[in-house]
């Protein structure tokens, strides 16, 4: 870090404990520092005096603080953020899996609105709205100017109201009108197929408040009906690659799906102390059949925790390349503004004791990438001869190894 560099994180640091303290009703004691006693309010004071006065540019004090809290959240972790409305609406609806809306989600090209994704099934995908379509209005409203946390509130709303769009196509240059109901949305993060007639797939993309019930569904359709059949079902793989996690309690819910017994995770705080274990608490939805769990440099987090889990109890042989290795607890706290802080509070630690963060899960067959991965939904069906290490879940539940002895 250079010498600027180190002044700048100084100034910063020395705004935020400020502001903290005298936030705290004690600005009249003075903070200590190594020994040497500062008063902080009069130099948090001091510092804001000059950068009003002085800095080349004028700077809106509410700027100058948001800056200086993204600073010192940045310097403590690359995990510790702050979160505007709009972010920790995003966050509070990955980890819900489920909103009231139309199914789209919109950016901003050159001063348009279009259209980024549409989600399955949803009522835009059975209007024809198509990526690249641009919104031109909303309920009559020109968005010239409208922000993009605006325009996906003017687009979301209760279920059964109704919101009215003007569209451009993309493909026609056609502009048409669409009048759509708002309706709950969910947000799918489990893709299901059967592969060689023997094997059980899931391609899991997050963990959500609606994986668990997703892979219950996804098995109960595929699975048991054929191991009713004819029980010729020879394994059940699950492809966590490029799954950058979710929350929690929904890796422990779905690592819970297939453990009878066993730690799934622990956590320890600032102090080391353990703050809580989660365990197994139901039966092995799968009983004996043979698992395969494949992952990549970036499955992370709560992926890491389920492959971690499934490795430790001996209950699934991992295989693919090492995890990329993020084992923080980051709470979420709301703020008076409507926004949050993103925090680290404590560290994963998976049943066998080992941390996760930095080391990742190592799996049990190493084989490299091919640099193949699905998408959630593809078009086609899965190809597994371009797919090495899919390839290889299949030889070894083929083989019916027995990787744990």
């Amino acid at each position: 870090m250079t010498i600027k560099e180190r002044g700048v994180l100084a100034i910063i640091v020395g705004i935020i404990l400020s502001l903290i303290l005298s936030l705290s009703n004690d600005y009249l004691s003075p903070y200590y520092i190594e020994s040497k006693t500062y008063k902080a309010p009069s130099l948090f004071n001091e510092i804001i005096k000059q950068i009003q006065s002085e800095y080349v540019d004028e700077v809106d004090y509410d700027v100058l603080i948001n800056s200086a809290v993204t600073g010192i959240l940045s310097g403590l972790d690359e995990y510790s953020e702050i979160l505007s409305d709009d972010d920790y609406r995003q966050v509070r609806i990955s980890a819900e899996g489920v909103y009231s809306g139309i199914g789209v989600t919109v950016y901003q090209d050159s001063g348009h609105i279009k259209i980024a994704d549409v989600i399955k099934n949803s009522a835009a995908f059975h209007a024809g709205i198509g990526l690249g379509d641009e919104i031109i209005e909303i309920n009559n409203e020109r968005l010239t100017g409208n922000t993009l946390p605006v325009i996906s509130h003017q687009l979301d709303g209760k279920i059964g109201t109704e919101v009215s769009l003007l569209i451009k196509k993309l493909i026609t240059n056609e502009v048409t009108r669409i009048k759509l109901m708002r309706e709950k949305i969910y947000i799918p993060s489990v893709y299901s197929e059967m592969l060689a007639s023997n094997f059980c797939y899931i391609k899991l993309d997050k963990f959500n408040n609606q994986t668990q019930l997703e892979i219950n569904r996804a098995i109960s359709n595929s699975c048991r009906s054929v191991m009713a059949a004819n029980n010729s079902i020879k394994g059940l793989i699950i492809d966590i690659r490029n799954n950058l996690g979710g929350t929690l309690e929904s890796a422990v819910d779905v690592s819970d799906l297939f453990l009878s017994s066993g730690i799934i995770v622990s956590a320890k705080g600032r102090e080391n102390d353990l703050m809580f274990v989660r365990s197994a608490s139901q039966d092995d939805i799968l009983a004996d059949l043979p698992i395969a769990i494949i992952v990549n440099k970036y499955s992370a987090s709560a992926a890491e925790i389920f492959a971690g889990a499934m490795q430790d109890n001996k209950r699934a042989i991992i295989i693919g390349t090492a995890t990329y290795g993020k084992g923080s607890i980051q709470s979420v706290i709301p703020l008076s503004d409507g926004g949050a802080i993103k925090l680290t509070t404590a560290r994963y630690f998976r049943p066998s004791g080992e941390p996760i963060n930095e080391l990742g899960i190592r799996p049990d067959i190493l084989i490299k990438s091919s640099n193949y991965a699905i998408s959630l939904f593809p078009a086609t069906k899965t190809d597994i001869s371009n797919d090495i290490q899919l390839s290889e879940a299949i030889n070894v539940l083929n083989r019916n190894i027995n990787y744990y002895h």
